[in-house]
This record gives C-alpha cells, sequence and structure tokens, in this order.
C-alpha cells in the first residue's frame, strides 16, 4: 500500500482529499490532523490585544497572535510525525506553511510534490521552496512560462468522486463566495440582465462577510458562518446554473468548473481560458465580462450537452491523483 503524507492549512478544503486518498486505498498519514482554532487566544493574549487596541491604538495583534499560534500548531504536528517514513508527500499550498516543516517532510518522503490552487502571483513563496520538491505542479499554465527558471508541471483542478445521479434543480443559479464590492457588483449586472429580459429565475447567491455591506437585492444574501465543503457541494447538485467569478491574479479554472463538469451543470464565468480546455462546450460554459450578456438568453434555452466519458474521468480525483504521484 502506497504511504502517503498529506499537508495542507485548510482543513476544510482538505476534507475531501482525505476522503478520496483513503477510499482509493492509500495508506494515508495527515500532518494536520488535529483541528486548528483561529482566534482563540490564551489569557495573557487577549490582555496583550487589549494593550495594543487600547493604548497603542493598534488592530492587528489577532493577526499576531494567529501566527504565533500557528507556529506552535505547527511544531506539535511535526513531533508528532517522528521518525515515519512515506512514499510521497503531497503539499497543497506549500507557501502556508513554515520552512522546517516541508523542510522534515523532505527527510521522511522519498518524493515531495506540491500543488499550488491558486496562482503564483499571490503564493510567491513557494518559489524559495523548490529546492525541497521533486516537482512542483500549478493549476495556470501561464505560471510556467512565467517562471521559466523553476520548472513547474501543469495540471488542473478535480472533481472528487464521479456522480451520475440526475439532480432536479431547486433554483437556477449558485454562487457561494467571500464578498468583494466587485463580486457583489458583477452579481448585481447579472441580475439586472435577468430582470431586463424578463427572465424568470430562482437564484441562490450567498456572499461571506463577517461585516454588514450595502445590497438592496434580497436575492443576495448575507452568509456569515462559513460552510463546509460538502455543504456546498449539496447546493451545487441542486442548482442549474454555478456563477464563476476568476481572481484578477490569475487565470487558473476553479473548483466549479469540475464540480459542473461532474455534476452536469452549466456555468457562466468571466474566465476566458476554459475555451480552451477539451471538455469546454459552448452550450454548457457561457464566458462574459459580466457587463455585456449577449446570447445569454438563448444560453440558457439549450440544454446541456454531455461531454465524452473519457473526458470527464481523466478529471477524476482517482485519475489526477495518479498524474502527481509517478
Amino acid at each position: 500500500m502506497t504511504k502517503v503524507l498529506f499537508i495542507y492549512k485548510n482543513q476544510v478544503l482538505g476534507e475531501p482529499f482525505v476522503d478520496q486518498f483513503i477510499k482509493n486505498g492509500y495508506d494515508l498519514e495527515i500532518l494536520f490532523k488535529n483541528k486548528l482554532y483561529y482566534n482563540q487566544f490564551t489569557f495573557l493574549q487577549k490582555l496583550t490585544n487589549l494593550f495594543y487596541r487600547n493604548v497603542l491604538k493598534n488592530k492587528q495583534y489577532p493577526i499576531i497572535a494567529n501566527k504565533i499560534n500557528f507556529e506552535r500548531y505547527c511544531k506539535k504536528s511535526v513531533q508528532q510525525l517522528q521518525n515515519n517514513s512515506f512514499d510521497y508527500c503531497l503539499v497543497i499550498r506549500g507557501d502556508l506553511v513554515p520552512e522546517y516543516v516541508i523542510e522534515k517532510a523532505r527527510k521522511i518522503s522519498k518524493k515531495m510534490i506540491d500543488y499550488q490552487l491558486d496562482g503564483i502571483s499571490v503564493s510567491k513563496k513557494i518559489l524559495s521552496y523548490r529546492k525541497y520538491f521533486d516537482e512542483i505542479f500549478v493549476f495556470d499554465q501561464e505560471d510556467i512560462k512565467n517562471y521559466p527558471d523553476y520548472d513547474l508541471k501543469f495540471i488542473t483542478n478535480c472533481f472528487y468522486e464521479k456522480d451520475d445521479t440526475d439532480y432536479k434543480a431547486e433554483y437556477d443559479f449558485f454562487y457561494i463566495g467571500q464578498y468583494l464590492p466587485e463580486r457583489h457588483e458583477k452579481i448585481q449586472h447579472l441580475l439586472s440582465y435577468l430582470d431586463d429580459n424578463k427572465i424568470s429565475s430562482e437564484p441562490l447567491i450567498y456572499l461571506n462577510t463577517d461585516k454588514e455591506y450595502a445590497n438592496n437585492d434580497n436575492r443576495i444574501k448575507n452568509l456569515v458562518e462559513a460552510t463546509s465543503y460538502q455543504e456546498n457541494l449539496e447546493m451545487v447538485k441542486k442548482a442549474s446554473v454555478l456563477i464563476d467569478m476568476k481572481r484578477e491574479e490569475h487565470g487558473g479554472l476553479s473548483l466549479r468548473f469540475f464540480e459542473a463538469l461532474n455534476y452536469k451543470k452549466k456555468v457562466i464565468t468571466n474566465n476566458a481560458t476554459v475555451q480552451s480546455y477539451d471538455f469546454y462546450h459552448p452550450d454548457n460554459i457561457f464566458v462574459t465580462d459580466y457587463k455585456n450578456f449577449e446570447g445569454l438568453s438563448e444560453f440558457l434555452k439549450k440544454p446541456y450537452q454531455t461531454i465524452e466519458s473519457k473526458i470527464v474521468e481523466q478529471y477524476e480525483f482517482k485519475n489526477w491523483v495518479q498524474r502527481l504521484l509517478v
């Protein structure tokens, strides 16, 4: 049985990876297996925070305290590894963890693989860790061109488990994401187009923020508590169309495209790079700048075009991970 050490700071997004490793017969060790809590401070840290806020007029201490606590958490996690040995170590977003964690993993793993599911422009620290990895995979092909000295390899995101169930749609459009003013604006433009063209729709749109923000459309909901990835998938299954908004910093494809591919959902996106992928079909994926929606009404009326199974299957976790662990 292949022994794999798995390192990912984001425990919520790491859960489906862990689940699939186990389902596919890997002997898995999770480095960050104990729950990592944020904003839970010691008594001394709470006193220090009061001093920062009231005396120094500085509200940044919680960031400092969280960093200190994460360092302690990492050291305890590394100590638990002891002298175990692994065939592979798969790290996701290695730039998010201290260098000594990567260095320790390198010593006890025959092969080190990193996967960057964000653009290098927002995770450049990973380049300073290059010496520890046999391969670094990126999900944006432009990163390979922009950083030719680092021998980066390309791989997309994936979906986790094939599902051919025909789910009944309960709403027409679905989006969940962190609140940003430009995202809110794009969604409002889309909803205005639907209204102007008298397209009856039942959208489910959540913007996650702990602050109130100007919102005059009750179709856009303020989500205060974060959802699990499985809860997100349950909402995906019940939607007809997924809304995707790419980050300005990169052109890599988000998980939404692969969730849509798995559950046979349409996508509205401003990521034009999707048109170069083998699963792209204009009846399934509508590309817009969220200002000009010409053709969207016709797009929504067309049935979903089933993609060849041999194309779909290469993006399933069990096949995807074999491309990493070679």
